[in-house]
C-alpha cells in the first residue's frame, strides 16, 4: 500500500526535465500497490546551499511553491497522470527550475498515497512537510503515536496544516534538529525512529542537509538500487560506497519495490527493520538504529532476476488478463528443477533432511496468512491432512493476530504471501519466532520480509505479477504447497500411491489449462453478460472446492464490486439459503470427487427455490445437473487435489470479463492494493 520512490545522481549530467520523468515513472511502476493521490518533490536549485536555521521559510509559501522555495512539492489528487499533468502545466513549470537545466548531482523524492490519516485531498498528500518547510518526508506505514507526539509538538509552539501522521514525522525532526544543530543526519534519523511507533518506510530530505536523503524502514518494505556507470566495485561486499572515485558516475534510487527502477539497475539491497540509510555526495551508507553509535551496518547487494519483458502486458489489453493466461507456464515454472516426474522425486531447497525431520516431529503445522494468499491454504490442506502425519491447522492472520493464540518450541508455522509483507503475516511471524516455533516462508519475491525472516521456505517462481488482483500467484501457491506436501511425505509407505497420482497430475497440469483456457473463454464471456446486473451474487463449494468457491467470490467482489459470498455447501441449510430467490445467481462448484453427490443435493435446493444456477464440473452429460441448472460449465478433470487450479480459471475469467462489462479498472481496482503493508 503506497509507493516511495527517491532518486539521487552525481558526477551524472540529467535535465530537470528526465528527473521529473524518472520519478513520475517510478510511481507509474507502483500503481499496482494502490493509492488515491500522488506528488514529488525536487530542489529548486542546481547548487543548494545549506539553510539558516535562524531564518526558515514559512509553510504556506513553501505550500504554494513560491520563487523562494528551497524545493518545489507538487501535489495531486487520483490518478498519476493528473500529477504528471500538473507538474508540466504552465503554472507549476513557472516555479519550477527550466525543464532542460542540468543537473550533475540532485535528490528528489516522490510517493503514491493511500489515505489512512486524514482524507484524499491535496493538503493530506505527500511529500508533507515541517513548519517552515525544512524537512520534507515521504512515508509509508502508520505512525500509532502520533497524536500524543502531536500533543507534545503542539506545546512547544509548532502547527499542524494537514490531517496526517507524515507532518508529525516532519514537524517532529524540525524540533530535533533545533535542540542539537551538530547533529548528522544519520544521527538525527536514528532519533527520529526512536520516537516513532508503528510500522514505516520514510524518505528524508532537508534544507540542513542539502543533496543529501535519508532513509529509514521498519515493517514496510523498502528497497536500493545503485547505477555505477563505471562497474568494477564488489558489491556484495559493500558497507558504504568509499570506493566510488570523485570523477564516477553514479545514481542511486530508493523505492517501496524494485520495479520502479529494475529499467536502471539490478545491483539491488532490500533493507532491514531498524536500517537506516544515508546518501551524500554519490555514496551511500547503512547504518542500523539498533546499535549504538553510528556504526555501518553491512548490507550484501543482490543482483535482481526480473526482466522489462515481464512488466509489459504483451499483446493482451490488461496485465490481469496477461496473467490468467500465464498459467499454464507459471505452475511450471514453481515445478522447474524441483519435481523429477521419471523418478517421482521432489527437491525444495530449503528442506534440507534436518528440516524435513524437524516438521515431521513437530505437534502442529499450521498455515498462517491473508487473503488469496488464505484461500491457497484452504485449498491444500485437505491434501495435507491426507499425506502428512502431523495435525494441520489453517490460520487467516488478521484473525490470529488479534488472538495471539498459543504457540509452541515444536509447532512448525508456514506463511503464505505473495509479496511478503503482508503486514499482519509478519506480525503473526514475528509471534511464532518469539515464541520459539520453527518458521517457514512461502512467497514470491526474493528479498521480501517473509523470505528473510523465516528459517527456510520455498520460493514461487511465479514471475512478477502486477495485477492488483491475484491470479498466476494463486495456481502457483497451491502447486508449491502441494510439493511441499509431497516432500515430506516422501517416505511414507501409506502415502506412495498418492504421491504418483498427484505427481502424474502435476506433469499434465500445464496442458489441462491451456485447455481449459481455450475451452472456456467464449462461454464464460457469455456467463457474464447474464450476470452483468445482478447486485448480489452467491458461489458455492465443498471439500476441494469450498476453497475455490471463496477464492472466486473474492476475485468476483474484487473487481466488480459486487456483493459475493462464498459458502460451504455444507452450510447452505444453516442459513445462506434464506438468500435464495430469483434474483440471486448462484454458481455451484461440481467436481467430481466424494462430495459430488452432496454438491448436487445442494444445488437440487438452490434449484427447489428458484434460485438460477451456473454450475461448473467436470463431469459431462449429468442428467440431474442439466435440470438444475440454468447453464452447465463443464472443465477438464484432472486430480482432485488439483482440480481446484482448473475449477478457478472460469471464476478468474468470469470476474475479469464482469469488470469490463462495469467499466472498472481491471489491473487496479478501487480501494485495494497489491502489498498490503499496513494492520
Amino acid at each position: 500500500m503506497c509507493g516511495i520512490f527517491g532518486y539521487a545522481n552525481f558526477n551524472h549530467k540529467i535535465s530537470v526535465n528526465d528527473i521529473l520523468n524518472k520519478l513520475i515513472s517510478g510511481l507509474k511502476k507502483m500503481e499496482y500497490r494502490g493509492y488515491d493521490s500522488a506528488g514529488l518533490c525536487i530542489n529548486r536549485v542546481a547548487e543548494p546551499v545549506r539553510c539558516d536555521p535562524e531564518d526558515p521559510k514559512t509553510h504556506a509559501d513553501l505550500a504554494d511553491v513560491t520563487d523562494d522555495a528551497n524545493h518545489v512539492i507538487v501535489r495531486s489528487c487520483g490518478n498519476i497522470s493528473h500529477l504528471a499533468e500538473k507538474v508540466f502545466s504552465a503554472d507549476t513549470r513557472a516555479n519550477l527550475p527550466p525543464l532542460e537545466q542540468p543537473r550533475t548531482h540532485s535528490v528528489s523524492i516522490a510517493h503514491t498515497r493511500w489515505a489512512t490519516h486524514g482524507e484524499v485531498t491535496e493538503r493530506n498528500c505527500h511529500p508533507q512537510c515541517s513548519n517552515g518547510g525544512e524537512f520534507i518526508v515521504v512515508h509509508n506505514g502508520i505512525m500509532t503515536n502520533y497524536m500524543s507526539v502531536k500533543e507534545m509538538l503542539m506545546k512547544e509552539g509548532y502547527h499542524f496544516y494537514s490531517q496526517t501522521d507524515t507532518e508529525v514525522i516532519c514537524v517532529l525532526a524540525e524540533y530535533l534538529y533545533r535542540h542539537d544543530t551538530s547533529l548528522t543526519f544519520p544521527a538525527l534519523m536514528t532519533k527520529l525512529t526512536d520516537f516513532v511507533e508503528g510500522a514505516y518506510a520514510l524518505l528524508v530530505m532537508s534544507v540542513y542537509y542539502p543533496d543529501e536523503i535519508a532513509a529509514a524502514r521498519k515493517g514496510s518494505p523498502l528497497v536500493l538500487g545503485v547505477r555505477h556507470k563505471k562497474g568494477g566495485s564488489d558489491w556484495q561486499q559493500s558497507r558504504a560506497f568509499e570506493m566510488i572515485a570523485d570523477d564516477e558516475a553514479v545514481e542511486v534510487f530508493f523505492a517501496s519495490d524494485c520495479l520502479a527502477f529494475v529499467e536502471y539497475t539490478t545491483n539491488a539491497v532490500y533493507l532491514d527493520d531498524d536500517d537506516i540509510v544515508h546518501y551524500k555526495g554519490g555514496r551511500v551508507s547503512f547504518y542500523s538504529s539498533r546499535e549504538v553509535g553510528e556504526m555501518s551496518a553491512f548490507r550484501p547487494f543482490e543482483q535482481l532476476e526480473i526482466t522489462l519483458e515481464s512488466l509489459t502486458k504483451g499483446n493482451y489489453e490488461h496485465y490481469m488478463l496477461k496473467e490468467i493466461c500465464e498459467q499454464s507456464e507459471t505452475v511450471v515454472g514453481s515445478m522447474r528443477g524441483r519435481l523429477d516426474f521419471a523418478r517421482q522425486q521432489v527437491l525444495l531447497g530449503g528442506f534440507t533432511p534436518q528440516n524435513v525431520r524437524s516438521v515431521l516431529h513437530s505437534q502442529r503445522l499450521i498455515l498462517i496468512s491473508c487473503g488469496t494468499s488464505l484461500n491457497s491454504c484452504y485449498a491444500v490442506r485437505p491434501v495435507w491432512d491426507e499425506l502428512l502425519p502431523v495435525s494441520v491447522m489453517v490460520e487467516n492472520a488478521s484473525d490470529f493476530v488479534d488472538r495471539l493464540p498459543r504457540i509452541y518450541r515444536n509447532d512448525t508455522c508456514v506463511f503464505v504471501s505473495q509479496s511478503g509483507e503482508t503486514a499482519d503475516t509478519l506480525v503473526a511471524l514475528k509471534h511464532c519466532r518469539d515464541s520459539g516455533a520453527l518458521c517457514v516462508g512461502l512467497t514470491n519475491v526474493v528479498g521480501s520480509s517473509v523470505s528473510r525472516l523465516t528459517d527456510f521456505g520455498c520460493h514461487l517462481n511465479a514471475g512478477q505479477e502486477v495485477g492488483v488482483a491475484s491470479t498466476k500467484a494463486y495456481t502457483s501457491q497451491i502447486v508449491a504447497l502441494l510439493l511441499i506436501a509431497l516432500m515430506l511425505s516422501k517416505d511414507s509407505v501409506v502415502a506412495q500411491e498418492r504421491r504418483r497420482e498427484i505427481i502424474t497430475g502435476l506433469s499434465e497440469l500445464s496442458s489441462t489449462i491451456t485447455h481449459v483456457l481455450a475451452q472456456v473463454g467464449p462461454v464464460v464471456q457469455e456467463i457474464a453478460a447474464e450476470l452483468n446486473q445482478c447486485h448480489s451474487l452467491l458461489v458455492l463449494g465443498r471439500g476441494n472446492d469450498y476453497a475455490t468457491a471463496l477464492e472466486g467470490a473474492l476475485k468476483i467482489k474484487e473487481l466488480t464490486y459486487v456483493h459475493t459470498e462464498g459458502i460451504n455447501s455444507g452450510e447452505l441449510k444453516h442459513g445462506p439459503l434464506a438468500l435464495v430467490d430469483e434474483k440471486i445467481p448462484v454458481i455451484a462448484l461440481c467436481s467430481n470427487d466424494k462430495h459430488f453427490l452432496k454438491s448436487k443435493t445442494a444445488i437440487q435446493q438452490v434449484h427447489a427455490r428458484k434460485g438460477r444456477v451456473t454450475v461448473i464440473t467436470n463431469v459431462e452429460g449429468d442428467q440431474e445437473l442439466q435440470e438444475a441448472a440454468a447453464r452447465v460449465l463443464v472443465v477438464p478433470a484432472t486430480v482432485g487435489c488439483l482440480q481446484c487450479i482448473v475449477n478457478v480459471i472460469p471464476l478468474q475469467l468470469l470476474s475479469y470479463h464482469l469488470a469490463l462489462l462495469k467499466g472498472n479498472n481491471v489491473d487496479c481496482p478501487r480501494n485495494l492494493a497489491k502489498s498490503v503493508t499496513t494492520q
